[in-house]
């Protein structure tokens, strides 16, 4: 008995460096490749640029019966600390509306800091200042704002690619017949273009953007993603619908701006 002792010692180390040089062996056939597979996951995570400021211009146009009801242009400056996962948006617009009522104006900025959201929206001379928290992670990167790769949208496919301030675009079309077309100019998830052709019982609104610059990993003020000192901001209070939303609010179809705190 004590002699069978040593004899399975032995058995047991002769397997164990065995199972070690099995492992070894794999750990170094297998370790590019999960080097590769973490260096993308990485990436993935980091985004496909450090930062990016993008702006663009739009205007919209409905008619009604072959007659202008409403007219709007405006702009949108985007400020995207991806390495920070920080965003800020300022937006305006002009909408005139035909009939003799006055022309109304909106400027809108928001940011989000990683952690709250806060915003101040100044509209014919009124001004709102709000801020919301964030209870969880949104299923969306900081940067993707295209709701046609964001969302899945239905009906929306991809039919080709297009260069927009030399940036290599995907091109997506969505189409209903008889009701409204829409076509987005996507540049690794960032809408650089957009348009949006809705015709319904002889009411007609067309609606464009266009970005006038997209520069990618560029320094951005660190102050820009910090809300003005001098302002108060009234604790929203978002409906349990829009608090279970795990949509990103950066995340848009058009140039609309909706504020899900407001």
């Amino acid at each position: 008995m004590n002699r069978l002792k040593p004899l399975l010692t032995i058995a047991g180390i002769a397997i164990a460096m065995c199972a070690a040089i099995v492992a070894l062996h794999v750990t170094k056939s297998q370790g590019p490749l999960d080097r590769s597979a973490e260096a993308a996951q990485a990436q993935a995570k980091r985004g496909p640029f450090r930062s990016v400021v993008v702006e663009l211009t739009f205007q919209s146009r409905s008619t009604d019966n072959g007659e202008e009801t409403l007219s709007a242009t405006g702009h949108r400056t985007e400020y995207i600390d991806v390495a920070g996962g920080r965003r800020r948006e300022e937006y305006s617009s002009n909408n005139t509306i035909v009939g003799g009522q006055l022309p109304s104006q909106q400027s809108v900025t928001w940011i989000f800091d990683g952690t709250h959201f806060y915003g101040w929206i100044d509209k014919d001379g009124k001004r709102t200042n709000r801020m919301a928290d964030t209870l969880e992670k949104y299923d969306s990167p900081i940067w993707a704002d295209a709701a046609v790769e964001q969302q899945k949208l239905q009906g929306a496919t991809l039919s080709g690619q297009e260069e927009v301030l030399g940036h290599p675009c995907k091109v997506y079309t969505q189409s209903f017949p008889g009701l409204v077309t829409r076509k987005w100019w996507v540049w690794n998830g960032v809408t650089l273009r957009s348009e949006m052709h809705w015709d319904r019982d002889n009411s007609i609104t067309d609606t464009s953007e266009e970005a006038v610059r997209a520069e990618e990993d560029v320094d951005i003020d660190p102050s820009l993603f910090k809300p003005p000192d001098t302002v108060t901001f009234e604790l929203a209070k978002p409906t349990p619908a829009r608090q279970a939303d795990r949509h990103a609010p950066w995340v848009r179809m058009g140039p609309e701006i909706e504020l899900f705190w407001f």
